[in-house]
């Protein structure tokens, strides 16, 4: 890293006003490029609306690469609300398409994209690439890209000054785009999980019945940096107090908290097992530490109840605790953090996983140092077959993830927030997949089955699914005008009023099964774009709404219940943002998943749980309230663990038998029924009745 242009982009970040904020950014691009320069112009009058209140164009980059010019304008822009990683994004991007293509079209700049710095009063940033990628010497018909660096005080900013600050020159368009590769992020933030990863299951230690289960030890140590990772994600949305993952403010909260103590394991139980178990799927009303009274022969109330907290003896202050860090966290449901451990059926003995007990020969261990340890060596010769990784350096894991910038949104291909997202659930999960066998990662997919597919070739195949499923149920679709629906250049619907009703209805009863869902990819995919589709053909929601109240009208007989879902249905489309009630529909009614691996299907509904927390309206104003978040859906019915070569449920072989016809009526009775609380599980909040109803 050049410390001389680090400290170019330290004085920019820090920068008190707009002055202070060009004369770094100047200096730091004359040094950055040899083909900068000034170019001052206020465009303010001509591109400035409700969003941005003033536009400064300071300079441009003017390249040549083999005889093709590349142009690139850079300008600041005040925006004039508070920017955060999420506001106005799409504002944004069509802001700095907008300032391209006109000052190309009038002034003949033939401009290949620019950098466009967008910032409000309080001297946050986004600075987003925007660019067409050449093709030849024409980059008229080519889509836009943009990949953005999100800057502010708040946050360490390593990412950023880590790829700008090489002693690479902006000297061609590769070279640029290299400074907003989110891939290079991934990858070193993938190397650091896996370090952790192979050094964590050395000195881990969970209960005697997950480690006896095939790669057990492996699959509690990936389980926990799925939670760890998703309960990140939920403290970057403002809803999990940043003080639990602070060590000083920990060693507060517990008794005689070392953070770097091997023989201490206080922090995963008292702070992580009770936020896990005991709040993110406990209603807020309902949390409450374990009962202390005993009954007759020593009988406990609460003895096998995972929704009470656990551990008073390891806090400092319980009531404090519970009330100042745990109580305001939401309430989430949806399966994400039930506890393992469990009661066979006609069995007196409890099965222990994730050993949330205050039954000490029960318990997991996992050492405070693994997740507060600063930067040591470890020996992972052996794990990864080479020598060369006999001091792998390796830290805590909260010390890893306190590094890295995250966005909740999941990228898409044309737009990339150069920070982790939630897809990175998966490629975690894909990386260590290869632990369990100790040889090669291809061997190891082998033999479960298990493959990934890039990004691009997921797009491509769901793209061109849906515009097959479209076709094929209206023959007579304008297969140029389903092209402009599915490109982003082309903001409009190109479809009258009854073919949109048409495609929409269409949506609505699209089912979709993935038989290997792996972590994700396809079924995220598709949710992505038919919430795009959704949003262009209906972007006030009147026919989707329309259509999920039509539903309950048709499906739900009794007069009470059905006025109470239609209200439920109004509420969300009323109270949330707009794409809140695309994807929960979609979710709900139409799409499908399997996997042979129950951890891979954990992660597909972790990344569609995050989906769902993006676009939810989020009071902060009345967390007592669970900040106004609707409790997420049970999915267990719609993302399941099984082998989909195999036509069997829950041990019951469901090919047909050769008097099969006669018991028809029965078979459809049954359906309707399952259907029915199937429907009624996916919805309700409440521990024993879900159970209950499973």
């Amino acid at each position: 890293m050049s410390e001389e242009l680090k400290e170019h982009l330290i004085k920019f970040i820090n920068a008190n006003s707009e002055d202070n904020l060009e004369n770094s950014l100047i200096t730091f691009l004359y040094q950055k490029s040899d083909f900068f320069y000034e170019e001052k112009r206020d465009l303010s009058d001509l591109f400035k609306n409700d969003i941005v209140d003033k536009i400064q164009q300071i300079g441009r980059i003017n390249l040549n690469t083999n005889g093709i010019s590349n142009s690139f304008i850079i300008t600041t822009l005040h925006i004039t609300k508070e920017l955060t990683e999420r506001t106005s994004k799409k504002k944004q991007l069509e802001e700095g398409k907008n300032i391209i293509k006109r000052l190309s079209q009038s002034a003949m700049l033939d401009l290949t994209g620019g950098f466009f710095i967008f910032y409000d009063d309080n001297f946050n940033y986004r600075w987003s690439l925007i660019y067409q990628e050449p093709a030849g010497k024409k980059v008229l018909y080519n889509p836009y890209k943009r990949y953005t660096h999100y800057i502010s005080k708040n946050q360490t900013n390593k990412t950023f000054l880590q790829q700008l600050c090489t002693d690479t020159k902006f000297d061609s368009l590769e070279n640029i785009k290299s400074a907003f590769s989110v891939e290079k992020v991934t990858k070193e933030f993938y190397n650091e999980i896996a370090n952790w990863y192979f050094w964590a299951i050395k000195h881990c230690r969970f209960p005697r019945d997950a480690e006896n289960e095939p790669n057990g030890r492996n699959i509690a140590v990936i389980r926990l940096i799925t939670r760890l990772i998703f309960i990140w994600f939920m403290k970057e949305r403002g809803l999990i107090p940043p003080e639990l993952f602070d060590k000083k403010s920990v060693a507060n909260i517990l008794k005689e908290f070392d953070p770097e103590n091997p023989s201490q394991d206080n922090y995963y139980k008292a702070i992580l097992q009770n936020l896990f178990f005991a709040t993110l799927n406990t209603p807020q009303d309902k949390r409450h530490f374990r009962n202390q009274v005993r009954g007759y022969k020593g009988y406990n109330p609460d003895y096998g109840n995972h929704h009470t907290y656990r551990y008073e003896n390891l806090f400092q202050n319980i009531e404090e605790a519970i009330e100042k860090y745990f109580r305001p966290i939401p309430f989430l449901n949806g399966g994400l953090f039930e506890c393992l451990d469990y009661k066979p059926k006609n069995k007196d003995e409890r099965k222990y996983i994730d050993g949330f007990t205050d039954t000490k020969e029960f318990q997991p261990s996992v050492p405070n140092f693994l997740f507060f340890a600063e930067e040591g060596t470890a020996d992972l010769s052996v794990d990864y077959n080479d020598t060369k990784y006999r001091n792998t350096k390796v830290r805590g894991i909260i010390e890893t993830l306190t590094q890295y910038n995250f966005t909740i949104d999941e990228n898409e291909p044309d737009d990339i927030e150069i920070a982790l997202d939630p897809e990175l659930l998966g490629k975690v999960f894909e990386n260590l997949l290869a632990s369990y066998n100790p040889e090669t990662a291809t061997t190891a997919r082998k033999a479960t089955g298990s493959y990934y597919t890039p990004r691009e070739i997921v797009d491509y195949m769901v793209d061109e699914s849906l515009k097959a499923y479209f076709l094929s149920n209206l023959p007579q679709l304008d297969s140029e005008k389903l092209q402009k629906l599915f490109s982003k250049e082309e903001p409009d619907n190109p479809f009258d009023h009854h073919t949109t009703e048409q495609l929409i209805n269409l949506i609505d009863s699209l089912r979709i099964v993935d038989p290997a869902v792996g972590s994700g990819a396809f079924p995220m995919r598709i949710l992505s774009r038919l919430v795009f589709l959704l949003h262009k053909l209906d972007p006030k929601n009147e026919l989707w709404k329309k259509i999920q109240i039509e539903g309950i009208e048709k499906g739900v007989k009794d007069p009470t219940l059905q006025k109470e879902l239609i209200k439920q249905v109004e509420k969300r489309f009323s109270e949330k943002n707009p794409d809140y009630g695309r994807k929960l529909y979609l979710i709900e009614k139409c799409i499908y998943g399997v996997d042979i691996q129950q951890i891979a299907v954990e992660i597909a509904k972790l990344r569609f749980f995050i989906s769902l927390l993006v676009d939810e309206v989020i009071d902060f104003e009345h967390p007592q309230e669970n900040y106004g978040i609707e409790p997420l859906p049970n999915l267990d019915f719609k993302l399941m663990q099984g082998n989909s070569l195999i036509s069997s449920f829950y041990g019951i072989d469901l090919k047909p038998t050769p008097n099969y016809e006669l018991f028809q009526s029965k078979y459809n009775q049954l359906v309707s029924e399952f259907e029915k609380l199937k429907g009624q599980y996916q919805n309700e909040p409440d521990i024993q009745k879900k159970r209950e109803l499973r």
